[in-house]
This record gives C-alpha cells, sequence and structure tokens, in this order.
C-alpha cells in the first residue's frame, strides 16, 4: 500500500503499511500523521519553500537532510546527507544524488517500494542565463537521472517550475525520457495547477498524477486512468 497526500507546494506525505515518509515539510503547522507508525522525516535543503526547523518538533524515528541546512541537533537520529551518499536508518535505505540548486535528491527504498524526491534537482533553464550555463544545467541533470534510472522509482516527485516559462516541463521531459516509474507527480507548481494538467493531458500514456488542492490523497494501487487526476480524500 503506497498512499500518498499532497501537502503544499513540495511537501508529501507517503504513507506505506509500517511507515510514513514526510518530504520537504515548510509550513509552521505540522501534518496529520498516521498512528501507529514509524515517521521518517526528509528535507532536502534550506530554501524556505522546502524546510523549516519546526520539522524538529514531530515525533520522527529519524531526520534526513541535505548537507546545506546548518542544525544544532547532533542526535544520532539527525543525518546530514552530501550528494551521492548512502544511509540505513532501521528499515530505510535512503541514498541521495547531486541537486542542480541547492541540497539533494532524496531515494528512498522501505517495504519494497522506491520513493524519489527531487528536491530542488532540475533543469533549471533561466533564459536570462549564459548558453554555457544552460548547457551545463541540461547534461548534469540528465547525469543524475541516470543514476536514478535502475531503481525504478514506485513514486517520483518531479519538479514542474512555471516560473521557466517555455521551458517549465523540460526536466520532466527529461526524466520522463530517463527514468520508468510507476507514478509520476509533478511539484513546485507554485500554484499554478493547470500546468500539470496540461501535462497530464499531453502525456496521457504516462502514469501521471494531479492535485489541486492541499490534504488531496491518491492510493496508487487503486486507482484507475481516469481516476487519476479527481480522485481525493479528506
Amino acid at each position: 500500500m503506497i498512499k500518498v497526500t499532497y501537502l503544499d507546494h513540495s511537501a508529501f506525505l507517503v504513507e506505506l503499511t509500517h511507515h510514513v515518509l514526510l518530504f520537504d515539510h515548510a509550513a509552521i503547522t505540522p501534518p496529520p500523521i498516521p498512528a501507529g507508525k514509524s515517521l521518517y522525516v526528509f528535507a532536502s535543503h534550506a530554501h524556505s519553500d522546502h524546510y523549516t526547523s519546526a520539522i524538529f518538533q514531530l515525533p520522527a524515528a529519524a531526520f534526513f537532510l541535505g548537507h546545506d541546512i546548518a542544525v544544532e541537533e547532533s542526535a544520532a537520529s539527525v543525518h546530514s546527507m552530501a550528494p551521492h551518499e548512502s544511509c540505513r536508518e532501521g528499515d530505510l535505505l535512503v541514498h541521495t544524488l547531486f541537486s542542480t540548486d541547492e541540497g539533494v535528491a532524496f531515494i528512498v527504498e522501505c517495504e519494497g517500494a522506491c520513493i524519489y524526491h527531487a528536491g530542488d534537482l532540475n533543469d533549471w533553464h533561466w533564459n536570462e542565463d549564459p548558453p554555457a550555463v544552460q548547457q551545463w544545467m541540461k547534461e548534469r541533470y540528465v547525469q543524475e537521472l541516470q543514476l536514478l534510472a535502475p531503481f525504478a522509482p514506485s513514486v517520483a516527485f518531479v519538479v514542474l517550475d512555471p516560473r521557466l516559462q517555455e521551458h517549465a516541463a523540460d526536466g520532466m521531459d527529461a526524466f520522463v525520457a530517463n527514468v520508468a516509474a510507476s507514478a509520476i507527480v509533478p511539484m513546485h507548481l507554485w500554484g499554478d495547477h493547470a500546468l500539470a494538467r496540461a501535462y497530464q493531458r499531453s502525456h496521457s500514456q504516462l502514469p501521471i498524477y494531479v492535485y489541486e488542492h492541499p490534504n488531496t490523497s491518491f492510493l496508487l494501487e487503486d486507482l484507475s486512468e481516469k481516476e487519476r487526476s479527481s480522485s481525493a480524500e479528506r
């Protein structure tokens, strides 16, 4: 069982049979945590739309942080991770990728599932950047995707950022060209959910899941093709 709940922006709660994974929760208000399951919290990098120190108030079994996050907590349950590292904590095996912006991206293996959260790993094609920077960005992003590909994620949270204008989907396009994921969830939308719906419509052959409102949940093993874009649990 994999239940995904959209919280906000790039924040998602992934509920497995015995574990709950919380990614990039930047709100002060704590998310609803299912009882009776071990909670693990991930923060990919220090940007305020991905991280708040309030996460340390959560009853987590462990925290996994991008290496750019400066924290005073020194407990064994707090893991600061650089790119291309692996860390085992209980039943979890966590890997990181290099981010083309800040921090890391996470690959989490747990209960036979593999969850990928991009953080800010993306093809950030800003029109004002020099062509050499744009080319480096594209190539480095694909290099990281090629490292991800063998994991064949069960769920992949992938950046689709409208601020990139005509290049908003470049990172998503590269992802689907290089990685076979069972479920693809666009994120980092800055509220432009229409962009995600448009991408889903134009790629109807792909398992893309979209949402409109916080606390929208997908029970992935139960969703049919038609239900992907509309099923929500409140």
